[in-house]
């Protein structure tokens, strides 16, 4: 087919396909209306039919009528290009767009998750309950202030003698020592395994906090952790709320993999302080309408172990 060759009409609907990389589907084009519609697995997608797309269109057609019932409760920006995710916590929905124009999921069809830092887990939850992991960002950011130290100290000495050679009318380029320090991790890494007929698994990050150039800083580092892994814990008590209510949860031992869950691990009474600290997250989680007040009760007395 030529650059001005004439388009047949889209199979579908009829209307106009456009010249600018219109989408095929099983050798034929769709024009940019249809395909606006598309939203499942790249893969599944690949593999789709004609049929298979008129299919998915009568799917489309009966999730907007989620869509159009959706009642916000609660969401969460993280991720690359700003990614949201709004939860309906009274209908137990949640969509990966905060205009609510992508694919609406039930909680039940929530098979599970997980939430990592780089390959370390950080949070898994199931039908079996949410387990939480300890992090070693904190512990591999201290072990890292001794060569920051060090850096900074050889920066300032520079520093301070390309002013003296500025002061002797000097003007040869000044020497500046790299401070180059890796950062303790890259990204947390979601999967929401579903049990849908256009995902299996749904993947999103978000980038952690980046060392400055100049000064590198691990207390302003460790702020900036804290509150993002906080927006990752928000993530995962929201999901649990929408996809399993109800379900417990314990801190994992020392040592404990990823494939083993809640149920299968040994609970523990949190700390005083932590019990706290927990029962306030859901506090904020109540107050946000993303829990109900049943269930903020039930985990207080799990926190509190009465």
């Amino acid at each position: 087919m030529g650059l001005f060759t004439k388009k047949t009409p889209c199979p579908i609907c009829g209307g106009k396909i456009s010249w600018f990389l219109p989408t095929k589907i099983e050798g034929e084009y769709i024009c940019d209306k249809c395909s606006s519609k598309l939203d499942m697995e790249q893969e599944i997608q690949d593999g789709l039919t004609m049929q298979g797309f008129r299919e998915y269109l009568a799917f489309y057609e009966q999730n907007r009528a989620l869509a159009a019932g959706f009642v916000p409760s609660h969401k969460l920006d993280f991720g690359f290009l700003d990614t949201k995710v709004v939860f309906d916590a009274a209908n137990r929905l949640f969509c990966m767009s905060a205009k609510l124009d992508k694919t609406i999921f039930e909680g039940a069809q929530l098979k599970s998750f997980t939430i990592k830092e780089d390959a370390a887990p950080l949070f898994a939850g199931s039908a079996d309950g949410l387990v939480r992991y300890a992090s070693t960002v904190p512990e591999r950011l201290m072990s890292l202030a001794p060569q920051i130290q060090m850096m900074a100290a050889a920066r300032r000495t520079a520093e301070a003698m390309e002013r003296m050679r500025r002061d002797e009318d000097d003007h040869r380029p000044a020497y500046r020592p790299p401070m180059d320090i890796p950062e303790p991790f890259k990204q947390f890494n979601v999967e929401l395994w579903m049990d849908h007929p256009y995902w299996n698994v749904i993947r999103c990050d978000m980038s952690g906090p980046i060392f400055s150039n100049d000064y590198p800083d691990p207390d302003s580092y460790l702020r900036e952790y804290q509150e993002n892994a906080g927006e990752m814990e928000q993530l995962a008590l929201a999901l649990m709320a929408v996809g399993f209510p109800g379900a417990g949860e314990v801190y994992a031992e020392p040592g404990m993999s990823m494939g083993v869950s809640a149920g299968a691990a040994i609970p523990r009474t949190a700390a005083p302080d932590r019990a706290a600290d927990d029962i306030l997250k859901y506090k904020s989680l109540l107050d946000a309408g993303v829990i109900t007040q049943e269930e903020f009760d039930q985990k207080k007395k799990q926190l509190l172990d009465i």
